[in-house]
């Protein structure tokens, strides 16, 4: 009896660290739709930023809304440094991010879809005459959203001298003062931030750089859910053809 009653004690203690041990493993319904997925915003007007309520807006954040809308998929937002975006979707800390196109995002996250195609500009007073290309920016310096990838071209620049802002109203304050010499940016941002801001078309010249520049929807390779990026991809799929993305950039390029 007393060996029987070991053996039952011994098999109770078993039994007992088992399922602790069960309830220690995380569970493993991330694949379903239903889990939230986390999106890293950059926050950079008109993309994503806070109004003066706290709510987040921008063109992003109404994607975004309408991505859950479509697939059904819970999606969480935090605003962040451009440069914070890029780390932590490659570094697994969010699933998912908009971003310009670029050699390093393709090898570091997986693209899931393309989401459009924007021109990027070069902007400069009107009353200067200098050839807006960046041979002829030379020496000249040129505002640009921190961080952002412009192209290969701009990247690998040495002789343009680069001036980092926050944002492209930042950058037109700069030219209007003559601080710079020319702003590097989406036409979506040049156009949104001269519309909101209500800064003087007639003041301005632009020439464009790049044509085509992709923005992309990547996913974590750490810790992105495939199921949801299918859905999204499906999602993208269906705004895309009723004209909704080309809506939200209010741009006629729409991929």
């Amino acid at each position: 009896m007393v060996i029987l009653r070991g053996l039952i004690l011994a098999l109770l203690v078993v039994a007992a660290h088992a399922k602790a041990d069960d309830d220690a493993v995380p569970s493993v319904r991330g694949s379903s739709a239903d889990t939230a997925a986390l999106f890293a915003i950059p926050d950079v007007w008109p993309w994503g930023f806070q109004d003066d309520q706290g709510e987040m807006q921008g063109s992003l954040i109404e994607l975004i809304d309408r991505l859950s809308e479509l697939s059904g998929v819970p999606i969480r937002a935090q605003l962040l440094p451009l440069r914070r975006v890029i780390l932590d979707v490659t570094r697994g800390r969010a699933q998912f991010a908009f971003l310009f196109q670029s050699p390093e995002l393709d090898e570091n996250t997986v693209p899931v879809d393309t989401v459009l195609q924007i021109n990027l500009l070069l902007l400069a007073m009107r009353n200067t005459d200098f050839p807006l290309t960046l041979e002829q920016l030379a020496g000249k310096r040129v505002g640009y959203v921190r961080g952002t990838y412009l192209g290969e071209a701009f990247k690998s620049d040495e002789a343009v001298l680069k001036v980092p802002v926050y944002n492209i109203r930042q950058a037109i304050d700069m030219l209007l003062l003559g601080r710079i010499s020319a702003v590097l940016a989406s036409d979506h941002n040049i156009a949104m931030t001269i519309d909101a801001y209500d800064f003087p078309a007639e003041e301005f010249r632009e020439q464009e750089h790049v044509k085509g520049q992709k923005a992309r929807l990547y996913m974590s390779p750490i810790s992105g859910n495939p199921e949801h990026a299918r859905l999204f991809k499906e999602a993208l799929q269906h705004m895309r053809d009723n004209g909704e993305l080309q809506r939200i950039f209010q741009t006629s390029s729409a991929q």
